[in-house]
C-alpha cells in the first residue's frame, strides 16, 4: 500500500517537474527567443494616438477685419443603448427634430442602432453653432462636462467639442471668401484657392494604454506639434463691400434679374475693393440656398456680350491712332456692312440725322463706332487694342473658375458688331472693370489683385495707350454723364466719367427683342480717380421696354460711388457740372479745371500755439485751436497728411476734459470720429455721409455725442431748398 502511494507521489512529482520545465522553456521562448515578436504585438495592441488639429488661418480684409475665422462648435452623438435603457426614444427623436431639423424618421433609425456604442448625427448635427448649447439644455436638462465632450445623462445624448469656420459678415464678400463645408472641405473662393496655406499641418500624439484605458507606466509618449495655418489678407474693404451689396440687393428686389454682378476697384493699384455676385449666399448656412447658382461667383465666371460699355476700347484706339475727330459728322440711324443680311441700326433706328462723333459717343451710336472701328481702324488694329486692354485672356485674379474670354471676328459684319461689344466678344465683369481702371490711371493695364501683397511684388503691367489719350477718353466720357446716356449716373459734387451698356441677349440664331443685359462702368473723381465701379445686370424684368435700362444699373453705380467717395474722405467740389462743361469742342475735349491745390501738414506738437497757427495759415490751411493752453499737445491730422486748401488742422492745447467739442458740421464721418477720439468723446451715429448735427451730453465725466449724418446729395438738396425759400422770401418782401 505504502509502495503504491510512494509510486503515485513520484509520478505526480515527475509530472509537475515536467510541467514546470515546459513552463520554463515556454517562458524562455517568449521572453528571450521571441521577445521582439511579442513586444511588437503588444505595442500594436496598446498603441493609441490622437490628432492635434492645426488651427486654420484667418482671412482678413485690407483693414485687418476678420472675414473667416475659427469658432467653437459642437458635433452631436447619440448613445442608442443608453437611450433604450432610459426609455427616452420618443423624447430624444422629437427633441432633436425640433433642435436641428433632421427628419424624425432618420433620427428614429439612428436611435434603434443599439448594437453600436455611439452614433454620429450627420449633417444637421455636425459643426453646430456654440449657441445651440443653451437650446440643448432647455430640452435635455443639465449635462456633465468631461473636457472634450458633454453628456446629457438623462437622455443618452452627447455633444463633442469641436471648431467650425465662422464668417462674421455673413453674405458680404461670400463669393470672394468662399466657404468650408460640414465635412471640413474648402469649396470655393479664397478658402479653396489658398487651402494648403490656410489649413496648416495637423500634429499627432502617440502613447500606450492597456485595454482598460490605463496608461502603461513605462510607455513612451511621442508628440508632433501641429503647425497652424497662415492667415491671408484680401484687398477687399468690407465697408465698401457693404455699400456695393446694399445697392445690388436693391437692384435684385426692384428688377428681379437672373443675376447681377458688381466690382469696385482702386484704379491706381488695380486692387479689388469689393466684388459681389447676386444672388448671394451666407457661408455660415450655405445649404439653405434656394438655387445652386447662388454659390457661383458670376462676376468672374459668367461670360457675356458686353454691349456699349465695350465702346471704350474702340474710342481709346481711335483717339490713340488719331482717327477720332470729335466734330466730324456722320449720318446716324443705320449702316449697311458687307456680309450683313440687314443694316445695323442705332438704338434709335431712324437716327438723329447728321451728328458729330462726340454726339455719337454721348448718344451711344453704334453707327459711329462701326465707322471708327471698321472703316478707320480696321480688323487688325481693333484686335490689337482689344488684346492690349486684356480681353484676349483671363485677368489672372487669384480666384478659381474665371471664365475664358472669346474674341472671334473675321468678316466685316463680325468686325462691325465687335466695335460695340456684340457678336464675337465674350468677357466677364472683372475684365470690363479692369479696362476702365486702365484708362482711369492714365493708360496702364495692370493685373487685378484680390490678395493684399507688398507693393514690390511683381504683377503683370503694360502701357496700353498714352497718358494724353487716357486723359482725352476720360474727358469725353465725362460728357456722356453730363450730356448723354449717362445722366442718371451724375453725382453732385464729383466729376464722374463712364459709359452705359444695353446689350442684346443671344436667343436661338439671333437676339432677343424683349430682354437685355444692362451695365454701367464709371470712375470718380474723373480728374484724380480713386475708385472704379462696374455694375452688370443680366435680364432685368423691364417688360420689353429697353428705355427703362437707365434706371437699372446707374442708380446702383451712383449709390455705391457716392458712399465710397464719402468713406474715402473725398470731399465734393462746387460747380462740378460747370467746370466739366468748359471744354473746347474744336480741339479735343478742352481744358477742365484741375483738382484743388493741396498742402501737407507739418509737425506742430510742442510748438507755441501762435507759431503753429501761423505755419498752418502759411500753407493756406485753417487752424482750429482746442483749449486755452500755450503749446500744442496733440494734432489732427498727423504730420505728412495731404489736405485741400482751406481744410482744418485741429490743435489740442489743454487737458481733454477742459476742452469743449468743436462743431463737426460738414465733416465726413471718418474725420468726425477721429476728432471725437482725440478728445475722448464717446460717439453714437445716426445716418450716413457728412455730419449735419450733433447733440452732446456731459454728465459725471461721461462725455457722449450723437452725430446725425446725411449724404452729400441730401445736403445739396436741402441747401437748394433753403436757397429757394430765401429767394421766395425776398420776392415777397
Amino acid at each position: 500500500m505504502n509502495q503504491r502511494i510512494r509510486l503515485r507521489v513520484i509520478v505526480l512529482g515527475m509530472l509537475m517537474v515536467c510541467v514546470f520545465i515546459v513552463l520554463i522553456i515556454r517562458t524562455f521562448w517568449i521572453q528571450v527567443v521571441n521577445y521582439n515578436f511579442y513586444m511588437e504585438s503588444n505595442l500594436r495592441t496598446w498603441a493609441r494616438s490622437e490628432v492635434l488639429q492645426a488651427k486654420r488661418g484667418t482671412i482678413y480684409d485690407r483693414n485687418h477685419k476678420p472675414l473667416a475665422l475659427e469658432a467653437s462648435a459642437y458635433n452631436l452623438v447619440l448613445f442608442p443603448k443608453e437611450i433604450a435603457e432610459l426609455k427616452q426614444e420618443d423624447k430624444v427623436a422629437s427633441g432633436l427634430h425640433n433642435l436641428i431639423g433632421k427628419p424624425r424618421s432618420e433620427l428614429e433609425d439612428l436611435i434603434k442602432r443599439t448594437k453600436q456604442q455611439q452614433v454620429e448625427v450627420h449633417t444637421q448635427g455636425w459643426n453646430m453653432d456654440y449657441t445651440q448649447l443653451d437650446r440643448f439644455k432647455e430640452h435635455f436638462g443639465e449635462y456633465n462636462d468631461f473636457g472634450e465632450w458633454l453628456h446629457f445623462p438623462d437622455y443618452g445624448v452627447g455633444l463633442l467639442k469641436a471648431t467650425k469656420r465662422y464668417y462674421p459678415y455673413n453674405e458680404l464678400a461670400a463669393h470672394v471668401v468662399g466657404y468650408i463645408n460640414k465635412e471640413g472641405e474648402a469649396i470655393s473662393g479664397t478658402e479653396a484657392k489658398y487651402d494648403a496655406l490656410l489649413q496648416g499641418q495637423d500634429g499627432k500624439v502617440e502613447f500606450l494604454k492597456d485595454n482598460r484605458g490605463n496608461p502603461i507606466p513605462s510607455g513612451k509618449e511621442t508628440i508632433r506639434y501641429p503647425t497652424d495655418g497662415e492667415s491671408v489678407t484680401l484687398t477687399i474693404d468690407i465697408e465698401i463691400q457693404r455699400f456695393l451689396n446694399d445697392a445690388m440687393k436693391q437692384v435684385m428686389a426692384e428688377w428681379r434679374p437672373h443675376k447681377a454682378m458688381g466690382v469696385v476697384m482702386d484704379p491706381n493699384t488695380m486692387e479689388v475693393l469689393a466684388m459681389t455676385s447676386m444672388p448671394d449666399f451666407n457661408p455660415n448656412s450655405y445649404w439653405k440656398i434656394p438655387d445652386i447658382g447662388a454659390l457661383t461667383n458670376h462676376t468672374i465666371h459668367f461670360g457675356y456680350e458686353p454691349g456699349s460699355t465695350f465702346k471704350l476700347v474702340t474710342l481709346a484706339a481711335a483717339i490713340e491712332e488719331g482717327v477720332f475727330r470729335a466734330e466730324d459728322h456722320f449720318k446716324s440711324g443705320h449702316i449697311t456692312v458687307s456680309g450683313s443680311r440687314s443694316p445695323i441700326h442705332d438704338v434709335k433706328t431712324e437716327g438723329w440725322g447728321y451728328i458729330s462723333y462726340q454726339e455719337g459717343l454721348e448718344k451711344s451710336s453704334n453707327v459711329a463706332f462701326i465707322k471708327l472701328g471698321l472703316e478707320q481702324l480696321g480688323a487688325d488694329k481693333l484686335k490689337d487694342y482689344i488684346t492690349r486692354f486684356g480681353f484676349a485672356k483671363q485677368t489672372g485674379i487669384e480666384l478659381g473658375s474665371e471664365s475664358k474670354p472669346i474674341i472671334a471676328f473675321e468678316r466685316p459684319s463680325e468686325i462691325a458688331t465687335a466695335t460695340f461689344g456684340q457678336g464675337g466678344i465674350i468677357v466677364n465683369s472683372l475684365q470690363l472693370a479692369t479696362s476702365y481702371a486702365a484708362i482711369a490711371n492714365g493708360g496702364t493695364w495692370k493685373q487685378p489683385s484680390i490678395i493684399h501683397t507688398p507693393a514690390s511684388s511683381p504683377r503683370g503691367e503694360r502701357r496700353i495707350v498714352s497718358a494724353a489719350t487716357a486723359k482725352e477718353v476720360t474727358e469725353r466720357l465725362e460728357k456722356v454723364i453730363l450730356n448723354g446716356t449717362g445722366k442718371p449716373a451724375y453725382i453732385d459734387g464729383y466729376r464722374v466719367a463712364g459709359k452705359t451698356g444695353t446689350a442684346q441677349i443671344p436667343e436661338g440664331r439671333g437676339y432677343s427683342k424683349t430682354t437685355w443685359l444692362i451695365s454701367f462702368v464709371g470712375y470718380a473723381p474723373a480728374d484724380n480717380p480713386k475708385a472704379v465701379v462696374a455694375i452688370v445686370v443680366d435680364q432685368p424684368q423691364m417688360n420689353g421696354d429697353y428705355t427703362l435700362g437707365g434706371r437699372v444699373a446707374m442708380p446702383a453705380f451712383r449709390d455705391t460711388m457716392l458712399r465710397t467717395m464719402q468713406y474715402m474722405g473725398v470731399k465734393p467740389e462746387k460747380n462740378v457740372a460747370d467746370t466739366s462743361r468748359t471744354a473746347d469742342s474744336a480741339g479735343g475735349a478742352g481744358n477742365q479745371s484741375g483738382p484743388k491745390p493741396q498742402a501737407t501738414t507739418g509737425n506742430y506738437i510742442a510748438q507755441e500755439v501762435k507759431a503753429a497757427v501761423a505755419s498752418i495759415k502759411q500753407e493756406s490751411l485753417d487752424a482750429v485751436v482746442l483749449g486755452n493752453g500755450s503749446k500744442v499737445l496733440e494734432q489732427y491730422p498727423s504730420e505728412g497728411t495731404k489736405l485741400f486748401t482751406e481744410e482744418a488742422v485741429y490743435l489740442v492745447t489743454d487737458k481733454r476734459e477742459r476742452i469743449k467739442l468743436p462743431s463737426l458740421s460738414g465733416l465726413p464721418l471718418r474725420d468726425a470720429l477721429a476728432i471725437c477720439q482725440l478728445l475722448e468723446w464717446k460717439v453714437d451715429i445716426e445716418g450716413e455721409g457728412y455730419v449735419v448735427k450733433q447733440e452732446e451730453q456731459n454728465q459725471d465725466g461721461n462725455r457722449r455725442v450723437k452725430l446725425f449724418l446725411a449724404s452729400g446729395h441730401s445736403i445739396y438738396k436741402q441747401r437748394n431748398a433753403d436757397q429757394d425759400a430765401a429767394e421766395t422770401a425776398d420776392v415777397k418782401e
